[in-house]
């Protein structure tokens, strides 16, 4: 029998160039594209400086030859890859016969992935003019983290070549292509047991930061924006009752993304340590330990070699988790928000085979984990084998992890937007409803926001051209004309519930009147949009008009309200939409849901029913808001899990918001 969780991953075979078995090679995700550079053979012990790129959505690789001019980087391994930025690694001594004399490096390298040209090794490895010493230069080593914030590249630990720890901190300036800072850092950070993250988007929580702001008043009360008279109308929406979803935008300089650095280290007793790196705006840094503050029913057990990425408020790790009865490739996520931890169920496509290297497609909200389904786990690890002929993709978005859509407009004009539609501001047209009932707007606000009516505008337009050019010169003369859309006719017929004044959408009032909301002020942000059916409804006419904004909006205010209470409503309109990941994730909690109140009918019949006092619909409530991707199946330990509990002495309420709303970064 499969289990619901298999819905959530698929396994691919890779075609193309395929990279041989590798040790210590590096991956980096660009768009679309994995860039794999450097590695050791396996069968030869020797280091390469091969390149290849690997297409997600063609599961296609090519190794891309390098132009015989080019000052190619020396072949290497276990070294860092960011925005296919190199640095460091481990390699073998120039002009040395044996493949058994390494030396590691400390060179950083650029490619220029609109030309595919490597840049010259002397203009990257500078040194300020006015610094006076070399002292910002990092020693050489393999094995270290990296990660790239505020055009920054941040260098941390790693091994020399006795296998010592380098306990520092060394940042690069991407711009100005050279060293600017160099710390301390005393924890051992390694490959081995560490992983170091930061996001391409920050996460913005309006609600949040509107508590906490000391911005001025509105300019006018609700309603009464455009009014001449300033009095404010009954019907408007009151500015304390708007609901504003959290978003995704860009880091700025003032406001860089944090690095995330995840350790964990004592297998046999795991430890865990949480660090976030804060870029300051000068070339400085602040470091906070964030240990303390995870939570959850239980923790991730002891991986090795862990990959890790940020998608949203999550920060996701995976690694291999090895255990004397069996072993497995665990993934796991920590909500940056209540900082809790949970497992990453991808069924039974991870199983079996040997998986090691694993990366985060963003766009799609997908992990990415290369291997060999038929490889043998245990034998690649001891071996350091990555292997590329397979791929498995796992959906996040179907466990509640994705990246908020990015705001159209900020939230102050989609305020005015609203307002502009309550007080009917410039207001030419109508949008009739089902019961008659019309709402006044503007034809050209439809026109710019809703490209379905304007493309139904054009053809109407051209129609009655052509019928005023084709009208007879004599009033005797009256033909039958073409009727548009017949069957000898080349011509649409433009829609006939569209006429010069006037649009009928056949649909309820109040599922009209969000639909204007949302085309006045690009968001879902009044309490009628965010009501259950009308939500249901807007996703049902986005995927009608293909209103792609509209729907990734509904589906993030969907995720973000998935109760059992409307678990059931969200599956049905999703299943309808094709939203295959949102109809799982719903799924996943009526399914839960249900196990639960099977579980509990049981006991309470083996207990007498409890004296036949509990009543069934307050035992039921108490499930209400709980999360709705917790774990399905037998009560037993799953492969890959942890036997930690959550210490006693956690705040389980404790969260990583700051005063600003921007979840998972310093304060603001």
């Amino acid at each position: 029998m499969h289990s619901i969780s298999d819905l959530t991953t698929f396994c691919r075979k890779t075609t193309g160039d395929v990279p041989p078995n590798l040790v210590g090679a590096s991956t980096t995700v660009v768009g679309s594209k994995v860039y794999l550079f450097g590695g050791r053979l396996v069968t030869e012990r020797r280091t390469v400086s091969d390149l290849y790129v690997f297409d997600l959505e063609t599961f296609v690789w090519k190794k891309i030859e390098s132009f015989e001019d080019d000052d190619i980087p020396e072949p290497r391994y276990f070294h860092r890859n960011d925005q296919l930025v190199i640095f460091g690694g481990m390699g073998n001594v120039p002009n040395s016969t044996s493949v058994e004399d390494l030396c590691v490096l400390n060179d950083i390298r650029f490619l220029d992935l609109s030309t595919m040209h490597w840049l010259p090794a002397l203009s990257t490895n500078g040194i300020p003019r006015d610094s006076g010493s070399e002292t910002l230069l990092p020693k050489p080593r393999y094995a270290h983290l990296s990660s790239v914030t505020a055009d920054r590249l941040f260098i941390i630990g790693g091994q020399d070549l006795s296998n010592m720890w380098l306990d520092d901190v060394c940042v690069y300036d991407l711009l100005g292509k050279v060293w600017v800072q160099r710390g301390t850092f005393p924890h051992h950070c390694g490959t081995y047991r560490s992983v170091a993250v930061s996001g391409n988007l920050r996460v913005r929580i309006p609600q949040n930061e509107s508590r906490t702001s000391d911005a001025s008043a509105p300019l006018a009360s609700p309603g009464s924006h455009f009014r001449s008279d300033k009095s404010p109308s009954s019907e408007a929406t009151q500015s304390e009752s708007l609901i504003h979803l959290p978003y995704s935008t860009a880091p700025t300089d003032d406001f860089p993304n944090d690095i995330y650095l995840y350790s964990n280290y004592n297998f046999t007793d795991v430890k865990r340590e949480l660090h976030v790196f804060s870029p300051l705006p000068d070339t400085d840094f602040t470091i906070t330990d964030r240990s303390s503050s995870m939570n959850g029913s239980t923790f991730p057990p002891g991986l090795r070699f862990p990959s890790g990425a940020i998608l949203g408020t999550h920060f996701i790790i995976a690694g291999t988790y090895l255990a004397h009865t069996y072993q497995s490739y665990s993934i796991w996520a920590l909500d940056l928000h209540s900082m809790t931890w949970s497992r990453i169920d991808p069924g039974n496509a991870l199983a079996t085979g040997s998986w090691f290297r694993a990366c985060l497609w963003a766009e799609t909200n997908k992990f990415v984990i290369f291997g060999n389904r038929n490889g043998n786990l245990v034998e690649d690890y001891n071996r350091r084998l990555l292997s590329w002929d397979h791929v498995a993709v796992i959906d996040l978005e179907s466990f509640g992890i994705y990246q908020p859509p990015p705001l159209q407009v900020d939230v102050t004009m989609q305020e005015y937007g609203l307002s502009a539609l309550e007080e009917a501001l410039l207001a030419d047209f109508e949008v009739v409803c089902d019961d008659g009932r019309k709402i006044k707007c503007s034809r050209k606000v439809l026109e710019d926001r809703w490209p379905w009516f304007k493309d139904q505008r054009v053809k109407f337009v051209e129609r009655a051209k052509q019928a005023i050019e084709t009208l007879p010169a004599s009033s005797m003369d009256v033909g039958l004309p073409d009727l548009p859309g017949a069957p000898h006719s080349t011509e649409a017929r433009p829609d006939p519930r569209l006429t010069p004044r006037a649009f009928n959408l056949s649909e309820p009032y109040p599922i009209t009147l969000a639909l204007l909301q949302y085309f006045y002020s690009l968001a879902l942000i009044t309490p009628l949009q965010h009501a259950p059916a009308v939500l249901s409804q807007l996703l049902i006419l986005s995927s009608t008009y293909q209103i792609s904004h509209l729907q990734s909006l509904v589906k993030h205010a969907m995720h973000r309200a998935l109760s059992n209470s409307t678990s059931v409503g969200v599956y049905e309109v999703a299943t309808l939409c094709s939203c295959r990941s949102l109809q799982i994730r719903a799924l996943k909690t009526v399914m839960a849901y249900s196990q639960r109140r099977t579980e509990r009918s049981r006991a309470d019949s083996r207990g007498g029913g409890g004296g036949g006092s509990r009543n069934p619909d307050q035992g039921d409530y108490e499930y209400q808001g709980r999360g709705s991707d917790d774990a399905l199946g037998s009560p037993n330990r799953p492969r890959g899990t942890s036997d930690v509990r959550s210490p006693g002495t956690v705040d389980q309420h404790s969260t990583t918001s700051n005063s600003r709303g921007h979840v998972g970064n310093r304060s603001e």
